[in-house]
């Protein structure tokens, strides 16, 4: 991701003054430790200013409304201690003069002050945006003491530089740059030793970033240092930038180049190009941590089966009990008590050996091996139930984890992550849209996720439409729409339909998947968990 830069920071101060000065606070909101939302009116128009001061994305913009559900805002009910304090100080107070310091990238805005006594001081609100140490300070401009700032910095943290409190406010410290526009070439030439380091330009310079360089010197082909040089310094003599984000949102650029796409203003290319990446980092991150929980549980799952299946595979143990009471019986005549093992033959003609308790009589031994065949097949049993149990927990994690991978938006997720951890089930809206196709006069419906999978068994189909899922594995639900007539559905709807199923399934990349279909009537919901069922009466197709 690209730096917001100071160039582009001076850039949205030139094209926002004008809203700006005058402009009343309506409304300040902290979301988080580092976002503020402060609701500006002037010239008659309210617009959103955000202010992100995450190391990640810092930025500041005016923010639209479609791009603010991208950032997924969510207001606490109790504003956090900064947000309070802004509210005293700057609520409805109007914006005397913006700022930015040469060649900085803070961004600050003055306000007129009127304390209980009705005299008056000007505030400064400094927005300082500068990757891990981006911080927002608000400050007497009249006597320069710090009122608040959204993240205090100790003398521990940096010994350059305290922020806290009634302490005075300073600047940070200078930068060792020079301005490009003011350096020979020859200068440049003696400073820097190849076009391959375009980290080495943006330390040397103000308003260049590495990414920024290396934007020109690919899409410009530059191939000498003079022409670096020569297209570096008429860019910032020009002053003529142009906003353009490229088409996979990797960064903006103040230039035109291929594959781009156009925004109508500096604000737009800031507000589109961050709260995008924003959205993507929101997805990943709630994804990766529904994935890292789905993949402890199935860890455990799978240690629990190998469990339940040693218990399951003694059950041979068992049956040589049985057969050893058997023989046993078979036998008292020429057993005595007192004995601790016989030599006998089993029904077959083999000889077995067959310890006995001699302190029993034959009889009782023979009952305590049956005892023993009991209390192992009890066993047995108990453990086939609780093996049911946990591979229908295997595959209903395996199910959510299919769904968290192939999930495509912020909602999606926030649905899986409700079930798993906050296990309330986020009811189906009313128009929830479900992609079907018609084939041969029938209307196949395909959820694509875990929400669209409930609502197409809940509120879609009726009791004689068929239900196709694949076989033991995680998968989209299918339904095939019989339009209430009771004829059958013909052979090419069933095999579309189970070509359709495997498309989305984990085992799409598989030669042969077996597709299972049947009636709705015979699909139930297990567990009071969304689109996780059982099913009876099934037939099978092998695609």
């Amino acid at each position: 991701m690209i730096n917001f830069d100071s160039l582009t920071l001076n850039l949205f101060a030139q094209e926002n003054e004008d809203f700006f000065l005058g402009a009343k606070i309506q409304k300040v909101q902290q979301p988080n430790r580092n976002e503020l939302i402060f609701q500006m009116r002037n010239q008659g128009k309210s617009k959103k200013f955000y202010i992100n001061f995450n190391p990640n994305f810092y930025h500041l913009c005016f923010m639209s409304e479609e791009n603010e559900k991208k950032r997924n805002i969510v207001i606490p009910k109790t504003a956090p201690m900064f947000c309070m304090l802004l509210r005293k100080y700057i609520q409805n107070s109007k914006i005397v003069r913006i700022d930015v310091p040469k060649y900085e990238r803070i961004f600050e805005i003055y306000f007129e002050y009127y304390d209980e006594l009705n005299e008056k001081s000007l505030l400064c609100l400094a927005i300082e945006l500068m990757g891990k140490h981006s911080n927002v300070i608000l400050y007497n401009y009249d006597t320069n003491v710090i009122i608040g700032c959204a993240h205090n910095v100790s003398s521990e943290k940096s010994r350059e530089r305290e922020l806290a409190g009634l302490l005075p406010y300073i600047y940070p410290p200078k930068q060792k740059k020079k301005n490009l526009t003011k350096v020979t070439f020859d200068s440049f030439d003696a400073e820097i030793t190849s076009l391959d380091d375009c980290l080495e330009i943006s330390k040397k310079y103000y308003y260049l970033t590495a990414a920024m360089v290396q934007q020109f010197i690919i899409e410009k082909n530059i191939k000498t240092k003079l022409e670096l040089y020569t297209v570096l310094k008429d860019f910032l003599l020009s002053k003529n930038a142009k906003p353009f984000i490229k088409s996979d949102f990797s960064q903006y650029i103040l230039f035109e180049s291929l594959n781009v796409l156009p925004c109508s203003d500096i604000n737009e290319m800031i507000d589109t190009y961050f709260s995008y990446n924003q959205q993507v980092a929101l997805n990943e991150n709630l994804r990766s941590k529904i994935l890292r929980h789905i993949q402890g549980q199935l860890k455990k799952l799978y240690a629990l089966k190998e469990k339940q299946l040693i218990q399951i595979n003694k059950m041979d143990k068992a049956l040589i009990y049985k057969l050893k009471a058997d023989i046993l019986m078979s036998n008292l005549y020429y057993l005595k008590s007192g004995m601790k093992t016989v030599n006998l033959f089993d029904f077959e003609g083999n000889e077995i050996s067959i310890d006995l308790d001699e302190n029993l009589s034959p009889s009782d031994n023979a009952n305590r091996y049956y005892s023993l065949y009991k209390k192992a097949k009890s066993a047995n049993e108990h453990a086939q139930e609780l093996m049911k149990e946990t591979l229908s927990q295997i595959m209903y994690y395996e199910e959510i984890k299919f769904y968290t991978e192939n999930a495509v938006n912020y909602t999606e997720l926030q649905e899986l992550n409700a079930e798993l951890f906050d296990e309330t089930i986020l009811k189906e809206e009313k128009n929830e849209k479900v992609d079907f196709i018609e084939y041969e006069g029938f209307k196949i419906y395909i959820g694509k996720n875990k929400k669209q999978n409930d609502y197409v068994l809940s509120k879609l189909s009726s009791a004689e439409d068929l239900w196709f899922h694949p076989l033991n594995a995680a998968g989209a639900h299918i339904l095939v729409k019989k339009n209430n007539t009771k004829e059958n559905v013909p052979d090419k709807v069933l095999l579309k339909a189970a070509q359709i199923t495997k498309e989305y399934s984990s085992q799409k990349e598989n030669s042969k998947t077996c597709i299972i279909y049947t009636q709705r009537k015979y699909v139930k919901k297990a567990n009071n968990k969304l689109a996780f069922v059982t099913y009876k009466n099934e037939s099978e197709i092998v695609v």
